[in-house]
C-alpha cells in the first residue's frame, strides 16, 4: 500500500495529561503511522476546550477553521473522523462540497444497540457523519443493524497496540484472580453522581470464591499507568459491556484484557468464537455458568495460563492496530481487500 497523506481528527486527550494514553484514537493513530502514512492530527476536543469564549461558546467555530487550515496546507488524500461530535451537519456539508476529491471516513466505537445505553443519541451521532463519509467503521457487526448500508459500513474490532498492551499476565503468579474495571466517567475521571450502572447487579452475583481487583463501582475508576499496574496484578478478567449482548460489540476493555494476557471471559452472545476458539477465550451462558468457570480456572492454573497465552497470541495477531488501520485505509480508498482480516469475512 502506498503512503498517503491523512488528517486524523479525533480526541487525543492532551488536556488529560496522559491519563488516557491507551485510547482507541491513540491506537489507531499509531497504526496509521506505523503503516508508513503521513498523518496530521487534529484533536477536536482539546481544541474546543482551549478556545471557548463568549463569541464561540462551544469552540466549534475555531475547530472548523482549524480543520480548513490544515486541509489547505496539507492537501490530504483522506480525512478520518473519530467521533468528532463538535461539528454539525452544515460543517460537514461545507467540507464535502469544497473538498469533494478527498475521501472521508469515520470510526465509531460507542454502542449502537437498541437494547444498550444511549441508543438514539449514539445513532444520531454516528449518522451525522455517515451521510457524508465514503466509509464507516463500527465495533458492532453490521448485519445486526437495520440502518447501515453494508457496502459502506464495516466492522472493526477494538485494536490492540503492542507498544501499549505490553504485559503478559499468563507468566508467573498473580495477587488477584479477576480484574474487573468499569466506568461511566471517562473524561471526568470520577463516577457520575447518582448514576446507576446495571452491570453492578451482575457483578454482585459473582462467586465469592475468587479474589477480585475491582474499580468503578465500589470505588472510583482507575486511569493512566495505574490502570495497567492494577490489571497486571490479575490472572483473569471479565469483559462486561453495558446493555444486552449484541454480535461483536464490546467496549475497548476487551483489547486491554486479551492484549495483556489475561484469561478473558465473555458472554457467548457476543459471538467472539467466530474468530477465536475455546483455546483462546472462555465464553459463558449466564452468571451461574460464569461462576462455575471462574472457580474451575482458579483451581486449574496450568490450563488457565495456557488459554490466556493463546488468547494473547491470537488477539495480538488478528486485532493488531496496524492491521485495523490498514483495513480502514483500504476500505476508505476503495483498495482491493485480501482475506487476512479474519473478522471481516464472517
Amino acid at each position: 500500500m502506498k503512503s498517503l497523506k491523512i488528517i486524523h481528527i479525533t480526541d487525543l486527550h492532551i488536556r488529560h495529561a496522559g491519563r488516557l494514553f491507551y485510547s482507541t484514537g491513540k491506537k489507531i493513530n499509531n497504526g496509521l503511522i506505523k503503516n508508513g502514512h503521513n498523518v496530521i492530527n487534529v484533536s477536536d476536543r482539546d481544541l474546543t476546550a482551549q478556545r471557548k469564549n463568549i463569541f464561540d461558546i462551544s469552540g466549534k467555530k475555531y475547530l472548523f477553521e482549524e480543520i480548513f487550515k490544515n486541509i489547505e496546507n496539507f492537501k490530504p488524500d483522506l480525512i478520518i473522523f473519530g467521533h468528532v461530535d463538535r461539528l454539525d451537519e452544515e460543517n460537514f456539508y461545507k467540507l464535502k462540497e469544497k473538498y469533494n476529491s478527498i475521501r472521508l471516513a469515520q470510526w465509531f466505537i460507542d454502542p449502537l444497540n437498541k437494547q444498550g445505553p444511549d441508543y438514539q443519541k449514539n445513532k444520531e451521532r454516528f449518522f451525522l457523519k455517515y451521510q457524508f463519509c465514503d466509509a464507516n467503521f463500527i465495533t458492532t457487526s453490521t448485519d445486526v443493524l437495520d440502518f447501515v448500508d453494508e457496502n459502506k459500513t464495516f466492522f472493526i474490532p477494538n485494536p490492540i497496540d503492542p507498544s501499549i498492551d505490553i504485559y503478559k499476565n499468563f507468566i508467573g503468579n498473580k495477587e488477584f484472580d479477576i480484574f474487573l474495571a468499569i466506568s461511566h466517567g471517562q473524561h471526568r475521571a470520577i463516577l457520575k453522581r447518582d448514576f446507576i450502572d446495571d452491570r453492578v447487579y451482575f457483578i454482585e452475583k459473582l462467586t465469592k470464591k475468587a479474589k477480585y481487583n475491582t474499580f468503578g463501582f465500589i470505588n472510583n475508576p482507575v486511569w493512566g499507568q495505574s490502570f495497567f499496574n492494577e490489571l497486571n496484578k490479575c490472572s483473569m478478567g471479565i469483559n462486561i459491556s453495558r446493555g444486552k449482548p449484541i454480535k461483536y460489540y464490546s467496549s475497548d476493555r476487551i483489547a486491554s484484557l486479551l492484549g495483556n494476557g489475561l484469561l478473558t471471559f465473555i458472554h457467548e452472545d457476543y459471538q467472539y468464537t467466530n474468530f477465536m476458539d475455546k483455546d483462546s477465550i472462555v465464553t459463558y451462558k449466564n452468571i451461574h455458568d460464569l461462576n462455575k468457570k471462574i472457580i474451575y480456572f482458579k483451581k486449574n492454573k496450568k490450563l488457565q495460563k495456557k488459554i490466556a497465552s493463546k488468547g494473547y497470541k491470537v488477539s495480538h495477531k488478528i486485532f493488531n492496530n496496524q492491521l485495523i488501520a490498514e483495513f480502514i485505509v483500504s476500505k476508505s480508498m476503495n483498495y482491493k481487500i485480501n482475506n487476512k482480516y479474519i473478522w471481516s469475512n464472517i
